[in-house]
């Protein structure tokens, strides 16, 4: 089993050296050219300097460069430093100034993003470590950038092959970016034998490893759902299609063209590619590995079904790894994160009433020891030590269960994340409970609900109360007092909503996997409501 990158990569192009491995818009690699590409890329990178425990800052769109850069700088022992192609100037300052990387690959000519004019911006202290830029497809002249030289893409493909390896499997190999503090995002940084191994777990889990089995790179690469999928394919000899970035009716086109096999992302993605493919089935059924950040998961489910787009839910975070577990594909519950750990996976559920563990079936904090898990967050001891146990489980903040033996479900259910949930009347209840009930209303496309602590404007209220926020269909008029009135005739008092408003669309903030609805803005909109204070007071369990 290889616990470095450079096996993983190596051992692919040994077994299946003449397959294709990896598709851009521009060049098509097969494993053997892969792999060289990788050992000439270190090589370059070598006599730059780039060594064991230097870290690379890598700004791209999915290409085969992503790629062949990761697997270039885990043969030096360094750290590739994941930056999100929707990261802007102050982001990208903050990341560099707290990640200190040697270097910085960029691209020139993605039209969504100006690279070099973003880097032009940063602040001189932030990229201060910063000793040269790598530039893919930087036009001939471009010596410098932000003061800085750069070193073109096509030099490093020059170089001769290193033959020396310094990856290891303790070796940090790469870092992702997730929710922070208001200074910044946390680096979670995981070690070449966990990626290593997690890829080999999900390919055995994904079936990457199938003939003909191919991906579709759909979703950002910087981005753990993104990343695991194609390490997948790699370990499985797969090739994968990258797309740099994702258009409806050209991955409908890929999809059907390279007869792609697996995917993955969010159900904005999924009912996206649906609408593409306007009723035209796929001619290989396609595994989806879906993640529901929306209501209406179900419907989506069905009609990808009807085209042969496999959805299945997945549970995942940079932590611990994307595509951590998959629901069976008979699973009542295969709509909604989940389902059996590919790996071996250590999961328990921390009831947050007592402080010990729950049974089977009653929902608590998840829990997880697993291979896949990281070693920490970048320089930040503290909250690398908040975010574990003493026995070494990373609390993950999301709400879940252990399904109990014999439930058709099987493994684990993710319900949502712990901030989201709603404390109503003394009961835990999942705002989606409410949002599904909101949603079978005449005239509602969409629900979303939050809640407001109680005690607003000094009423002497205490608890939650939820405010409901919801998105009309097509023609249609929506009523908050009707919609109310359907809330008290259906729902437990405790779940009725303080308020129901209607809004055109709701926030949202992209992320490497894929739009989310920002539900702290959804809060705040709620504790703003013009004379919601009263209510809300009256509408707050005593």
């Amino acid at each position: 089993m290889p616990e470095t990158l450079t096996a993983l990569l190596e051992g692919t192009a040994a077994r299946h050296p003449g397959a294709t491995a990896l598709v851009g818009a521009a060049r098509r690699l097969d494993y053997a050219t892969f792999a060289a590409a990788s050992r000439r890329v270190a090589e370059a990178l070598s006599r730059q300097g780039i060594g064991p425990g230097d870290r690379v800052a890598v700004w791209l769109p999915n290409r085969p460069e992503f790629l062949v850069l990761l697997f270039a700088l885990a043969r030096l022992g360094a750290c590739a430093v994941f930056v999100n192609t929707r990261f802007r100037g102050e982001e990208v300052s903050s990341l560099i100034d707290r990640a200190r990387p040697s270097a910085l690959v960029t691209a020139w000519g993605f039209a969504p993003v100006d690279f070099p004019a973003l880097l032009e911006g940063i602040l001189p202290d932030a990229r201060a470590p910063l000793r040269f830029v790598v530039g893919v497809d930087a036009p001939e002249g471009a010596a410098a950038v932000a003061g800085l030289p750069v070193l073109p893409w096509e030099a490093l493909e020059l170089a001769l092959e290193r033959a020396a390896d310094d990856a290891a499997p303790d070796a940090a190999c790469l870092t992702f970016t997730t929710s922070g503090t208001t200074a910044g995002p946390k680096l979670v940084l995981h070690r070449q034998r966990a990626v290593a191994g997690h890829a080999l777990d999900v390919m055995r889990g994904f079936g990457t490893d199938a003939p003909e089995a191919a991906a579709l790179s759909a979703i950002p690469l910087c981005g753990t759902f993104g990343l695991t999928l194609a390490m997948a394919a790699i370990a499985g000899g797969a090739r994968i299609v990258t797309m740099d970035r994702f258009d409806a009716a050209e991955a409908d086109a890929l999809i059907r063209r390279e007869r792609v096999t697996h995917s993955s992302g969010g159900d904005d993605l999924a009912e996206r590619l649906i609408e593409a493919a306007a009723g035209r089935p796929y001619d290989v059924p396609l595994l989806f590995g879906f993640g529901a950040f929306r209501p209406g998961a179900d419907a989506v489910v069905a009609r990808g079904d009807a085209i042969g787009l496999r959805c299945r839910g997945v549970y995942g975070s940079s932590e611990v790894q994307a595509l951590f577990s998959l629901q069976p594909a008979d699973s009542p519950r295969r709509a909604f994160g989940g389902g059996i750990p590919v790996g071996g996976a250590e999961i328990r559920v921390r009831d947050a009433a007592t402080g010990g563990l729950a049974a089977p079936g009653v929902n608590g904090e998840l829990e997880f020891r697993a291979p896949s898990l990281f070693a920490g967050y970048l320089n930040n001891p503290e909250a690398t030590a908040k975010a574990m146990t003493a026995d070494g489980f990373f609390r993950s903040g999301d709400l879940g269960r252990i399904e109990p033996e014999g439930s058709p479900a099987g493994g684990f259910g993710f319900e949502a994340r712990i901030g989201d949930t709603l404390r109503l009347g003394g009961f835990l209840v999942n705002p989606e409970e409410i949002e599904g009930f909101l949603k079978r209303q005449p005239g509602v496309a969409e629900a979303q609900v939050v809640g407001v602590e109680g005690d607003p404007g000094g009423g002497g209220g205490g608890g939650t109360a939820a405010v409901a926020f919801v998105q009309a269909a097509a023609g249609a008029a929506l009523s908050e007092p009707a919609l109310l009135a359907a809330c008290r005739d259906g729902l437990a008092r405790f779940k009725v909503p303080a308020r129901i408003v209607t809004v055109e669309s709701f926030p949202v903030t992209e992320s490497p996997n894929g739009p989310k609805i920002q539900r702290v803005r959804l809060r705040e909109m709620a504790a703003a409501l013009p004379a919601a204070a009263a209510e809300l007071a009256a509408a707050s369990p005593g």
